[in-house]
């Protein structure tokens, strides 16, 4: 049976500044449940926080993400043809003013990357 290749992609979306808890949760969730329903592997999570737009986007120039930011950050693995369906899920939630997808390798085999994060985690956190 052939290995699947996977491609490494960075994901980058801003929320509306008046947007509910309830609303970020919803958007976070529905991103991860489409990398993990196409089989993909989620690498990285981050919230940047609260920070000011460069600027104006639909009229607003601050916003706020979750407890304190507004910038949501994910790094994963997953099949090709999988960043449209998670582009379409952001272009159709409310919260959400504007997203960015980076391809970031191409041609990976998924066991290898996921192999080599854990690897970078563990020279992270143990300095040479």
């Amino acid at each position: 049976m052939p290995v699947e290749r996977q491609r490494e992609y960075e994901t980058i979306y801003i929320i509306r500044p008046d947007a509910a808890d309830e609303d970020l949760s919803t958007v976070s969730e529905r991103v991860e449940k489409i990398i993990d329903a196409e089989g993909g592997h989620l690498l990285k999570k981050d919230d940047w926080g609260r920070r000011k737009l460069a600027y104006e986007i639909k009229d607003k120039t601050e916003g706020r993400s979750f407890e304190q930011g507004l910038y949501q950050y994910y790094r994963y693995l997953v099949p090709p043809g999988t960043v449209a369906e998670v582009e379409r899920n952001l272009r159709l939630l409310d919260p959400v003013l504007k997203f960015l997808t980076v391809k970031l390798d191409d041609n990976l085999i998924a066991d290898e990357r996921l192999a080599s994060s854990k690897k970078e985690e563990i020279e992270v956190v143990v300095p040479e």
